[in-house]
């Protein structure tokens, strides 16, 4: 009987262990989400500041710069800015930050465990795994040596004699290309910040970041302006954008290294050897040092394809899609802990958010693009074909949302011989793209519409096949009743995406009102706009309340 209690006990023991282990790993994953959450709140306010700041600066400087300095400031100089981060370590981020690197799950015993007598980490243990991912961060810094030069010397040898007549040309391209190394010298702390969710190190940082830039972009600008209302070209021109930028990457740097030196062990953050029975003695994983290289390959063909609408856009630059997409996608590694219902549950809010939003673009602000652009450029502007070509892009901005999101998950969840394959089906898009622009644009002589629609067809059939693959990813192998992949089905659904029929009648009946309003009282003068605007406010009122 004794014998009998006692096993008794004991399963009631392992019982409760068992509970408490599954409570607290509900508690780990309610713990990861709402972190994410937060974080992702953080740095969705950070670059609605960051690039409503930026927009208003440009308004700004518009009025004391001539276009050609301009245009040289904030798209040749942006895109050699571009170029050298998103190809040095855009691939690298993304394997990165699939992986765990919390440093904080691991205190300095037990890293002291996963190490051999000669100071060399064990790849399998804890401390290893962490490693692995510590010494890898590095590798953009030296990649990131030859990016800068090359695209330096591309630059100032390979300029046009416009470019090289501005003043301060090569100064300002030398700092641009010195600001982008100096980004990449913190590669390191920032995989470190976003792994270990510390989002409010980022958020800081960015935000005074933008602060310092936009004051002295405002005041060179300011202090060039030629004397007296004499005729000629703003003194300092170019070279304010490029010294802000400087500082901007100073503001970073001193930033996340004095946070690090303050708050951290550096030890942890050293490269270390490494050391299983797979690879022997390592530097890098071949694991993930493969997935970074089949990135940075994804990030090269996706730079060509995403860069080609930026004369088209320069002073709007994906002004809502960089808000909304960018912190989510960087978020992603914390979400990718949920669970699978729950992450799909979430991937589906993202989604159906982004199409309401698109929805808001569609149904109201395709009627206010000329109102937009008379208010912020002038008549001269909003009288063109630029307010009809920026009613199309508010089309555009939704099929850039969900490309953003679908791509975002592919990226996170997919295999390495998945996103081999989607290398090549991207070679394939930019053909389609291609196809579609000399169809619109020399076939239709559509211009810049033409270009818009070319990148919608180019986006679209990359959401295909990234929606095609999530739904293989949730479906195949599940396992699980008939109930329960019936449910799945239903929620991967088009139909399930799709906001309520109420819902979709109201933004079309808003577009109605708002084209009329647009037609029939305008936007020419003071008082046509405060009409037109309010009209359109009433509309957004009453859709909200439906929606």
């Amino acid at each position: 009987m004794s014998r009998h209690v006692k096993e008794n006990s004991n399963e009631k023991d392992n019982e409760i262990i068992e509970n408490k282990s599954e409570s607290e790993s509900q508690g780990d994953v309610s713990k990861i989400l709402s972190s994410s959450v937060a974080g992702a709140s953080s740095l969705v306010m950070l670059q609605l500041i960051s690039r409503l700041a930026t927009f208003v600066l440009h308004q700004i400087v518009l009025r004391y710069t001539d276009p050609a300095t301009f245009g040289i400031a904030s798209v040749q100089l942006e895109l050699l800015l571009a170029t050298i981060l998103f190809l040095s370590r855009e691939g690298f981020r993304c394997a990165l930050l699939r992986g765990s690197g919390d440093v904080s799950e691991v205190d300095h015993d037990e890293n002291l465990q996963g190490k051999s007598k000669d100071s060399i980490i064990f790849g399998n243990s804890p401390a290893g795994s962490i490693q692995k991912i510590t010494n890898l961060s590095y590798v953009p810094i030296p990649i990131g040596i030859i990016t800068t030069f090359l695209a330096c010397v591309f630059y100032i040898f390979y300029a046009t004699e416009e470019s090289l007549a501005t003043p301060y040309y090569v100064t300002s391209v030398v700092l641009y290309g010195l600001a982008a190394f100096g980004e990449l010298i913190i590669e390191p702390l920032y995989i470190a910040t976003m792994n270990n969710l510390i989002f409010t190190l980022r958020v800081r940082c960015e935000m005074v970041g933008v602060v310092v830039r936009c004051v002295i972009t405002l005041t060179m600008t300011l202090m060039g302006i030629p004397k007296n209302n004499e005729k000629g070209k703003n003194a300092y021109g170019i070279l304010a954008f490029a010294v802000a930028q400087f500082a901007f990457m100073l503001v970073l740097l001193i930033g996340y290294v004095g946070y690090f030196i303050s708050n951290w062990d550096i030890q942890l953050l050293k490269p270390r050897k490494l050391k299983d029975e797979r690879q022997g003695v390592f530097w890098f994983d071949e694991h993930l040092f493969g997935l970074a290289k089949t990135f940075t390959k994804q990030s090269l063909l996706k730079h060509v394809l995403t860069e080609g609408d930026k004369m088209l856009i320069a002073w709007l630059r994906s002004l809502i899609v960089r808000i909304f997409f960018q912190p989510l996608e960087e978020t992603g590694p914390a979400a990718r802990k949920i669970v699978l219902t729950t992450s799909l549950q979430v991937l589906l809010v993202l989604m159906k958010f982004h199409l309401l939003l698109g929805l808001l673009f569609i149904g109201l602000a395709t009627n206010y693009t000329g109102t937009l652009i008379d208010l912020f450029v002038g008549p001269v502007w909003s009288k063109s074909l630029a307010p009809f070509a920026l009613s199309i892009y508010c089309i555009y901005v939704p099929i850039m949302g969900i490309n953003g999101i679908t791509e975002a998950f592919v990226a996170a969840v997919a295999t390495e011989e998945t996103l081999s394959v989607l290398n090549y089906w991207l070679i394939a898009f930019s053909a389609g793209f291609v196809g579609a622009g000399i169809i619109f644009m020399k076939g239709l002589s559509a211009g810049a519409v033409g270009l818009i629609a070319a990148n919608m067809f180019n986006l679209s059939t990359r959401i295909v096949w990234s929606w095609n693959f999530i739904k293989s990813y949730f479906l195949k192998d599940r396992g699980g009743n008939k109930q329960e992949m019936d449910e799945l089905k239903r929620m991967l659904s088009v139909s399930n995406l799709l906001p309520k029929p109420l819902v979709l009648i109201s933004f079309g009946l808003a577009w109605i009102i708002t084209y009329f309003s647009n037609q029939f009282i305008g936007w020419e003068t003071l008082d046509a706009k405060i009409k037109h605007i309010a009209i359109g406010g009433v509309c957004a009122i009453l859709v909200a309340g439906i929606t």
